[in-house]
């Protein structure tokens, strides 16, 4: 039986927003004892050496400990191969993103990733086409995606892969929107080899940020590769389908199917698109255009879903950004009658809402999973206010959600990944709908996501009986002031080091 005891610690208590000094004896995976600091531990330490020999001792010089960041929206075997992809996210116009990718040419498959044209000083989108990419070749495939996964450029010849039977695909432009945008890889197939490599590179940056659980959501194809290299995973995952509703319904299996490093938890449904690519669903207009976005679930066949998802146990979470969209959702899930939501139904994004909505959402039980790094975008000149107008200053209201009692949890999308550029944002916010405090954005990223995944017995805080994944930093990060300078000294997952 092996023991660690951490001593000399500085216990993050986000409740109270204090700091409790202590030392921590970790065994089987769990906190096992936590000792408020009294000057007896080196004692107890003697005495427990004594009966059990195998106890490894970490002196912590009073550095402070948070429990494990869990990142509630993620894509991550999606990111661990746009790693491998050509990267266009520093590019400041189409023509750096077009040199870019001609710089690449000897790829197999040119694929672009995560440009995002509201960071671009000249040129818009528009400027981009299929005759244009195949100015970078037309013997290969040219892809170029956008950082929301919702909107896509193709060369011809890359064009000429996609089926005629793909919804929303603009064959004279080469512009691919939502499901054909975000199922490339459908198409252009990358190998197992680059998925297990690019998911050794993924969660190796997703510890360095101190993440230790994902709610991953990917397609049946990526989970299929989660089960092939389980035995590598290093956090944990709770895993959620974009494909994968009538299969979950025939094979009978059921959310929260699985061990603590993977499970199944449910499925993901996209009610919109995106601010970005001008496909969420909004009730007014986009600024200056006569654009209100897509829906791409009827209201019939979203209650159809729900209604199927409440008989067979599968918790659903559903892509939702604009208010017109997220209108429907509520009205069906209304019409559901889902009770206190046992099966702990999820919103997605929703980005813009109203105080009604608020009340709705509140009134029903879901969950409000949302994403403080896209605040980003929500500041003055910035691409909300290009594409919404006035509406753009109400957006996220993280403050509001949760002062209305809402369940809330956060999460990344990976734009970009890594829970303390979120936090720094939502802490940061200039309106003060978004505004939180240090505390407050810290404990959406660990205390309270493990309701989302029914684990909130189990992990999410420092106490005795949870499981043992937590972080070292540098610093105290209950002060504002920390926040930009924190550093990530460890994380340990289930009492063992990973960084």
């Amino acid at each position: 039986m092996s023991f660690l005891f951490l001593k000399d610690c500085n216990v993050i208590k986000l409740k109270e927003g204090q700091v409790q000094r202590c030392s921590i004896l970790i065994n089987n995976e769990r906190f096992f004892k936590i000792m408020p600091r009294h000057g007896r531990n080196e004692d107890f330490i003697f005495n427990f050496k004594k009966s059990f020999a195998n106890i490894k001792i970490i002196d912590l010089k009073n550095k402070y400990i948070l429990p494990g960041f869990t990142d509630s929206h993620t894509h991550l075997l999606a990111y661990g191969i746009e790693l491998q992809r050509v990267d266009l996210s520093k590019c400041a116009s189409p023509d750096e993103c077009l040199d870019k990718l001609s710089s690449e040419r000897n790829r197999e498959i040119i694929f672009g990733v995560n440009w995002d044209d509201s960071c671009w000083t000249r040129g818009k989108k528009e400027d981009l086409n299929r005759t244009v990419l195949d100015q970078v070749s037309k013997i290969k495939p040219v892809i170029m995606r956008r950082v929301c996964g919702h909107f896509a450029i193709c060369n011809t010849k890359a064009l000429e892969s996609i089926p005629e039977d793909w919804r929303i695909v603009d064959r004279k432009n080469g512009w691919l929107y939502e499901d054909a945008a975000l199922y490339l890889n459908k198409i252009f197939k990358p190998t197992f080899e680059m998925y297990k490599e690019g998911l050794e590179l993924a969660m190796r940056k997703a510890l360095s940020m101190g993440i230790t659980s994902i709610n991953e959501i990917t397609d049946i194809n990526g989970f299929k590769i989660y089960q092939k290299i389980k035995k590598f995973l290093k956090l944990r995952v709770a895993l959620y389908l974009t494909d994968g509703f009538s299969p979950a319904i025939a094979s009978g299996i059921q959310s929260n199917y699985g061990d603590e490093f993977l499970k199944f938890s449910g499925i993901k449904l996209f009610m919109d698109g995106s601010i970005g690519a001008l496909t969420a669903g909004v009730r007014k207009p986009y600024h200056k255009t006569r654009k209100y976005g897509k829906i791409l679930i009827s209201d019939q066949r979203l209650l159809k879903y729900i209604r199927n998802a409440e008989e067979h146990s599968l918790q659903l979470m559903i892509h939702s950004i604009g208010d017109r969209s997220t209108d429907l959702v509520l009205k069906m899930f209304k019409k559901a009658k889902i009770g206190k939501n046992p099966l702990r139904h999820r919103l997605e994004h929703i980005e813009i809402l109203d105080k009604r909505q608020i009340e709705e959402i509140r009134q029903l039980d879901l969950i409000a999973s949302m994403q403080p790094n896209f605040l980003r975008w929500q500041i003055p000149g910035n691409m909300y206010e290009k594409y919404l107008g006035k509406r753009y200053k109400k957006m996220n209201c993280f403050k509001l959600i949760k002062d209305a009692g809402i369940k809330l949890v956060f999460g990344s999308d990976c734009m970009p990944l890594g829970p303390f550029y979120g936090i720094i944002q939502s802490v940061s916010s200039l309106f003060k709908e978004s505004n939180l405090t240090p505390a407050e954005a810290i404990a959406l990223y660990t205390e309270a996501p493990p309701y989302a995944t029914f684990d909130e017995d189990t992990k999410g805080k420092i106490e005795e009986g949870k499981i043992a994944d937590f972080i070292v930093l540098n610093k105290n990060p209950l002060i504002k002031e920390n926040l930009e300078n924190l550093k990530i000294l460890m994380v340990f997952v289930g009492g063992n080091q990973v960084y």
